[in-house]
């Protein structure tokens, strides 16, 4: 791959020391990241997240999608088959989706389904980071070749990530939720905005890492997008309701107390790290305020920013918030680095690669926290200096060319 990068510079010879050292690096951390995946899916197939998914809907679907929040009638099967205390918090629309996948056996049902989230990260780098191939000139054919090189060098860093294959072993939905947000990037840029805001209402399986890109799109004034963001999540909150009725609400407020009281799943929230009260809810309100400029100021063509500041802040506002969660960040960095930044915005993309790959230990809660501050306020600058090498198209009168909304 290092050698891909010499041949856009013509170079005959071997890769340098600066480009093999990296990607080597990469490659070991891969390459233990792939044993720590094997480990956990085969040794342990029924202690993983995934059987909570799929454990939910048949106890939906035989007693009632209420009884799935139940802690008293959900957690003693849930502990005599796997020892984890973890109750059921999606939705309810996560359990229908999931119904088809619980009637099957557990080991053929994981099978699928990690076939699934694998799939469905290999769609985010697709749309986020590769390009369409041009038609290749001899003379051009080193650079494209260097282009593929650094794309598939993207994706090897996210799956040398621990929080992103942690999300991967475990059967998360983090992945559906991302992939949710990519496409809806995807049809934005292809003027399909009113389809767009229908694939990112799947958010809501799993809303705490992105549930702020809807407000984002809505201060882009992408207010096609956020239409048919509504039209999709009105009748789902409806149909969710009217399925798990009162008891169910009550049942699911328990669930999430019992969760709640599990460090793990808020290690890496602003108000564990900081502190809960003022300075969480400080943080917060700075987040959002951020994420609501970066979305407004930013050129209208760049649907990227308010995306990337929506992933970020909601990491920042949310209480709950677990390692596979940050993968989100990820996605955010794929985004930024296809407007082609500047090079202090890529610094602090590999700069803080570190702590994000030690993410789950407790010395780098801080550092990451850090990460999220600074890669927001990045994008506060970043939005701004753009902002201003926008000119409105002129018409052939010479007056300004409104800009429609997505």
């Amino acid at each position: 791959m290092a050698a891909l990068w010499r041949k856009a510079a013509g170079s005959r010879s071997a890769p340098s020391l600066r480009t093999a050292a990296p990607v080597t690096v990469l490659l070991v951390l891969f390459a233990y990241n792939v044993i720590q995946y094997v480990t956990l899916v085969f040794q342990t197939p029924r202690q993983l997240d995934f059987y909570v998914f799929w454990l939910a809907p048949r106890i939906g679907l035989a007693q009632g999608w209420a009884q799935m929040y139940n802690p008293a009638r959900f957690l003693p099967e849930l502990v005599a088959q796997t020892g984890n205390w973890l109750p059921y918090l999606n939705p309810p629309v996560f359990a229908w989706l999931l119904l088809p996948l619980s009637l099957l056996p557990y080991p053929v049902a994981l099978v699928i389904w990690n076939a699934l989230i694998l799939g469905c990260l290999v769609v985010i780098w697709r749309v986020t980071v590769w390009r369409a191939a041009p038609t290749l000139t001899l003379p051009q054919r080193g650079r494209d070749i260097a282009q593929r090189g650094r794309e598939i060098l993207l994706l090897l860093a996210a799956l040398a990530l621990y929080p992103v294959v942690l999300g991967l072993a475990l059967g998360q939905v983090t992945m559906v939720v991302l992939v949710a947000v990519a496409l809806c990037y995807w049809l934005m840029r292809r003027d399909r905005p009113l389809l767009a805001g229908l694939v990112l209402a799947l958010i809501v399986i799993k809303p705490q890492a992105a549930f702020l890109v809807p407000v984002a799109l809505l201060a882009a004034r992408r207010y096609r997008v956020c239409l048919g963001f509504a039209l999709a999540v009105i009748p789902m909150a409806a149909l969710s309701l009217l399925a798990v009725g009162r008891q169910g609400i009550d049942y699911w407020l328990a669930s999430v107390a019992v969760n709640y009281n599990h460090p793990g799943f808020k290690f890496n929230s602003v108000s564990w790290i900081i502190g809960p009260g003022v300075p969480a809810i400080a943080v917060g309100l700075a987040a959002v305020a951020a994420t609501l400029y970066v979305s407004w100021k930013a050129p209208f063509k760049d649907v990227e920013l308010p995306i990337a500041a929506g992933l970020i802040g909601s990491l920042l506002v949310t209480p709950y918030v677990t390692v596979h969660d940050l993968s989100a960040l990820v996605v955010a960095a794929w985004l930024v680095l296809r407007l082609d930044p500047p090079r202090w915005v890529t610094a602090l993309l590999v700069v803080g690669y570190v702590p994000l790959f030690l993410a789950n230990a407790n010395f780098a809660h801080l550092p990451v926290l850090l990460l999220e501050g600074a890669f927001l306020v990045s994008l506060v600058e970043l939005a701004r200096a753009r902002a201003k090498t926008v000119r409105p198209q002129q018409t052939a009168s010479g007056r300004s060319q409104p800009r429609l909304a997505s």
